[in-house]
């Protein structure tokens, strides 16, 4: 479409893209599996402010943002929740990853048939195209436990 504008060049768009699949393959929102289509995505925790100024201990706004197909994107979900508890049989959870990000995942494979998305397999993003310069591409290890 002619009316829209690069915000990034298209090594900065790959890399980033790929740090934000590690999110969902290895980091925090490691918890959201079998997904219909590749996902990027990134989760939030944030403790929820007191009207009377500092935070509540105890309570959280979390949320996961989303891209996919990552391999070539075309939609975004925000999943915003507010105060959530995840009850697991061991100990409640309040991070966005045990809340927000599986919440986003149940979205997905909801409408990814409805939005015509066949399943494809799990891959990074597509190379980027060259930019007439040499850039280096930084490998992005997520996996390292964030949880």
């Amino acid at each position: 479409v002619s009316d829209r504008q690069r915000v990034m060049d298209a090594v900065t768009a790959y890399q980033l893209t790929s740090m934000l699949q590690g999110v969902v393959s290895h980091g925090t929102a490691r918890r959201v599996i079998d997904l219909p289509v590749p996902v990027a995505g990134k989760t939030g925790t944030a403790d929820k402010p007191h009207p009377n100024g500092g935070y509540y201990p105890d309570k959280m706004i979390n949320s996961f943002a989303a891209i996919f197909p990552a391999t070539q994107p075309q939609y975004v979900l925000v999943v915003v929740l507010d105060e959530p508890v995840y009850a697991s049989p061991r100990e409640p959870r309040n991070s966005a990853g045990w809340t927000a990000a599986p919440l986003a995942a149940e979205i997905i494979h909801r409408i990814a048939p409805l939005l015509g998305m066949k399943p494809e397999a799990e891959a990074p993003p597509a190379a980027p195209p060259s930019e007439g310069r040499s850039k280096k591409l930084v490998a992005f290890d997520a996996s390292a436990d964030q949880e």
